[in-house]
């Protein structure tokens, strides 16, 4: 069995029913500050009574209360949390019978009602019950027999490692204790130990010296008997004591590291204290193996803290594959691109927020209507710096890192000019402060990301359907690439033979949130064409050239032109020789420098100042 959904409302940021799908295995919950992740991970624990560090009691904060409304209002009247588990087997189903749904024997399902209303204690009244009747006998026996663990953002993994009641050190060693030993051999080792402690001369002479001062204060009637020995000898007493030390480096494979070399948690650093402590987490959820639990889950939150990126990448990969081999639901929230893009693309959930009165809207990837193609492409592709698009507020993909360098430059020229065309509205100084993040394609592969975000996917009949999607604005500035010899104008645009130019209007027709822009023939020869930014590229074309010849002549005759004033065959002329006499990645971060220049004057293509528009709502009142 395996959780399923939750369904959460009325607690803290969720107003109306906000629905989280899970998978078996791992979960990767990602999104940005304050967007909700934690909300899941707390309601899950409130569901499932895991309070080990304290943070699932109610208070009446966490009643939702619109952001519109004073800060001292009620709230909801209730807070709702339902969790449907799937998949259980045949002794799961006769275990869970009070659970279960009648009409999928499959199915269990688990229901959590907190009315805003306290007691005569302060408390808030609960509900619980299985299925849909709340009228039934609810056995807490069946909720215990999950396995839920937790581990908070910001853990003190030395602390929960030392030897105390109740330690991760202490629950994994009594887990592994087999039922059938009635007198573990530790305990008669530590019997032993005690008799030959009280032989010890200097014991019995301290204990002599205690029972005498009792005598003295309280004399003999009242007076009680001493000894000094260990503590209480049984097995679960002696684990409790027991502590995790470490050695900064593992033995080979016909080596032993002496025990005299190891070193107290506070002398290591707090990324691998971090990795020990998740380590015996795992091996507590494998001692369970043979207990009497159903299910096991493994709540993460934000396990990079205090982890380098190759750490990060290994760590996810074997949660992964431990979510797998010892059939544990692993549910981790991150905020690391580096953790989003290690995983498979069907563990990733996001959670994106809309505004401050709406609930954030969740999407699993899964969900999007990829293709298998697509899915192989992107995971292959998604690494740290294309990741970003899972936590942005918005995605600008350009073909290559040329693109990416310029587009970055042009986007705070536009967003300037923004400003003076439409003085009365507010429009920020960059993308970045837009949240929205440019991400370099190496190519055209904008069809294999766009199912991220369309919100529909093509049929084999060519009809389309529906969706799940990040619901974000998605844009892509691709090439025309009509002939290479060609010089096109807006006067006499050719065809290019770019296979994605038919979802120009394909998107256009069907989604809300995705566009793709496209040009006469190339970045460079577009920008060429605009003003006079042919005198300025010329410039920055020249700044390569270092001999004598007809290039370095004709660049200084482009640089003295006033291209305004010239025809635009004269200009496409100009702007194919510009664009067959550069280095495309040299040139571009030149170009960039130039353009950082805000007193640098600089026409932006249309097809490019309508993707900047359609990103930050132009149009939009």
């Amino acid at each position: 069995m395996y959780i399923k959904t939750i369904k959460i409302s009325g607690y803290r940021a969720f107003n109306k029913e906000f629905k989280v799908a899970l998978n078996k295995g791992l979960n990767v919950i990602v999104g940005e500050n304050a967007s909700g992740k934690s909300t899941i991970i707390d309601a899950i624990r409130l569901i499932l009574h895991e309070d080990e560090y304290s943070r699932t009691g109610i208070s009446e904060v966490d009643f939702h209360r619109p952001i519109d409304t004073p800060s001292k209002s009620k709230g909801a009247d209730r807070i709702s949390i339902s969790c449907e588990f799937n998949e259980l087997t045949e002794d799961e189903q006769v275990a869970y019978l009070p659970w279960l749904d009648l009409n999928d024997m499959q199915k269990a399902k688990l229901n959590l009602i907190i009315e805003n209303k306290e007691d005569i204690r302060g408390n808030f009244k609960r509900k619980m019950w299985g299925n849909q009747s709340e009228t039934g006998l609810f056995e807490w026996e069946l909720l215990h027999r999950i396995n839920c663990i937790y581990l908070p953002p910001l853990r003190d993994a030395e602390a929960k490692l030392r030897g105390y009641k109740g330690s991760r050190i202490a629950r994994l060693l009594k887990n592994l204790r087999k039922e059938e030993e009635e007198d573990h051999p530790l305990e008669k080792k530590f019997a032993n130990l005690n008799k030959e402690l009280l032989r010890d001369s200097s014991v019995q002479i301290a204990n002599k010296y205690i029972q005498d001062n009792i005598k003295k204060s309280v004399g003999a009637v009242f007076g009680q008997d001493t000894s000094l020995q260990f503590t209480e000898i049984n097995f679960d007493r002696i684990v409790e004591r027991i502590r995790l030390l470490f050695y900064p480096l593992l033995p080979g494979p016909n080596e032993k590291t002496e025990i005299s070399m190891f070193r107290e948690l506070s002398e290591n650093s707090l990324g691998h204290n971090n990795i020990l402590y998740l380590a015996t987490i795992l091996a507590e959820l494998e001692g369970t193996e043979n207990l009497n639990s159903f299910h096991k889950i493994l709540l993460i939150e934000e396990p990079e803290a205090h982890l380098h990126p190759q750490l990060q990448i290994r760590l996810l990969k074997y949660l992964q594959e431990k979510s797998i081999e010892d059939k544990i639901q692993i549910i981790v929230t991150t905020h690391s691109p580096t953790l989003a893009s290690s995983v498979d693309l069907d563990t990733i959930k996001v959670v994106t927020p809309i505004s401050l009165k709406e609930n954030p809207i969740y999407t699993s990837l899964v969900d999007c209507g990829l293709l298998p193609n697509s899915k192989k492409f992107i995971e292959r592709w998604l690494d740290i710096t294309k990741s970003v698009l899972l936590f942005a507020k918005g995605v600008l993909f350009v073909e290559g890192i040329a693109e990416g360098l310029i587009v970055k430059e042009l986007s705070n020229k536009a967003l300037q000019q923004f400003k003076l065309e439409k003085p009365d509205r507010i429009f920020h100084n960059t993308l970045d402060e837009y949240g929205i993040s440019i991400i370099n394609m190496n190519g055209i592969y904008f069809d294999h990301f766009f199912p991220l975000f369309q919100g529909y996917y093509k049929l084999a009949n060519n009809t389309f359907s529906p969706s799940a999607s990040i619901p974000i604005k998605c844009a892509g500035l691709t090439d025309n690439d009509p002939p290479k010899i060609s010089q096109p104008t807006s006067q006499n645009p050719i065809q290019g033979s770019n296979r994605l130019l038919p979802l120009i209007p394909e998107l256009i027709a069907n989604s809300q949130n995705c566009r793709l822009f496209s040009n006469l023939k190339t970045l460079e020869y577009d920008l060429a064409l605009e003003g006079n930014n042919l005198a300025l590229m010329s410039d920055v074309a020249l700044s390569f050239i270092t001999t004598n010849g007809e290039i370095r002549d004709t660049f200084e005759r482009y640089i003295q032109t006033n291209w305004r004033e010239e025809e635009i065959t004269d200009k496409a002329n100009a702007a194919y020789y510009l664009l067959n006499h550069i280095d495309k990645g040299e040139f571009a971060q030149e170009l960039a420098i130039r353009l950082s220049n805000p007193n640098i004057q600089f026409v932006i293509p249309e097809y490019i100042l309508n993707a900047f528009k359609w990103l930050v709502g132009y149009e939009e009142e």
